[in-house]
């Protein structure tokens, strides 16, 4: 948790008060570190309750509303958009071996050319991963990091560019859940074994990438005759996209449809049970919302470049992922 050079940058900076942000799968360790950095600093330490949803979501309000001099944000690399109060990242690696699941998603590879990714847990256990595949015979590409995803071979939920720009058969995902394993499936339209070194279980992605193509199209399909659109602007400290909410705004204005800005920082469908009048939205947001929350909304929730299929700008065949997705 790099307790020591919090420590340092807390007494270097002179810091009276911080702030600490932890992602869900980290807030057990909250009240031991700030115990700790209390006890070598002296410094007022505040713990963040609310969720955390990636580098993104940065407790920039919180800190300011605080007067905290100094955030510490656990779990995910830094942001490329610079924050109001001074902000350290902190890296979280998980410490869980990958060896035994990637031998054993081995089996289930049946290409010699691989690409592959993870997030920023296991990251540094990424040459292990081409090393342990580059054994058994396989070539093995690793994708370039981006403006968002500081590493080589590291996805985010709207960043797969480290997957998109290299030319493999197939990819290897190592790390937990179906997210973003099917971000990839969706934005590449190769096949993708997932290797989940905590439950130890291994998907191949295709039939979900189906169903989730499928529920994208009905969701498109739900909102073809919709004539009031509500464009959902996120205020969340990396996802606020009101250049792009505004000419989506003007797009469906010059179809002939009616189209409102609606902004909100927790974006779920019981912030919008009172605007009855709103018939389909088009998050500006995180993709996590469209695809995962979706199905949750009593009305059509779509992306960006889902609206330009919808409007007749765009074509569905042949888009997929990073197109019906559209968070570039």
């Amino acid at each position: 948790m790099e307790l020591n050079s919090i420590e340092a940058e807390i007494k270097s900076r002179k810091v009276r008060k911080v702030l600490l942000q932890f992602p869900e799968g980290l807030q057990s360790f909250a009240v031991k570190i700030s115990k700790a950095l209390k006890l070598a600093t002296g410094a007022e330490i505040v713990i963040s309750a609310d969720p955390c949803w990636g580098g993104c979501d940065l407790a920039e309000t919180a800190a300011l509303k605080l007067g905290a001099d100094l955030l510490v944000h656990f779990g995910h690399s830094p942001w490329p958009k610079k924050p109001k109060v001074p902000t350290m990242f902190i890296e979280v690696y998980s410490d869980i071996e990958v060896r035994d699941v990637v031998l054993r998603a081995i089996g289930f590879l049946s290409a010699k050319k691989i690409g592959i990714a993870t997030t920023v847990q296991h990251i540094h256990k990424l040459n292990e991963i081409k090393t342990l595949l580059e054994e058994k015979g396989f070539e093995v590409l690793v994708g370039k990091p981006s403006r968002r995803a500081k590493y080589a071979g590291q996805i985010l939920g709207c960043d797969l560019s480290s997957v998109e720009k290299i030319n493999v058969d197939q990819f290897l995902f190592v790390g937990g859940g179906t997210f973003h394993p099917l971000g990839i499936a969706l934005a590449t339209g190769k096949r993708v074994i997932a290797a989940d070194p905590f439950s130890g279980k291994i998907t191949d992605m295709s039939e979900e990438a189906k169903r989730a193509l499928m529920l994208r199209y009905a969701q498109i399909a739900k909102a073809k005759n919709v004539e009031r659109f509500g464009v959902v602007i996120g205020l969340k400290f990396g996802q606020i996209n009101l250049k792009s909410a505004r000419q989506i705004k003007e797009k469906i204005e010059g179809k002939g449809k009616e189209a409102y800005l609606i902004a909100c920082e927790e974006i779920n469908p019981e912030r919008f049970a009172g605007l009855v009048d709103i018939e389909a939205l088009v998050i500006t947001a995180c993709p996590r919302i469209v695809i995962e929350d979706g199905p949750r909304f009593k009305i059509p929730v779509i992306t960006p470049m889902e609206l330009d299929i919808l409007l007749g700008i765009r074509k569905w065949e042949g888009i997929i992922g990073k197109e019906t997705f559209g968070y570039k």
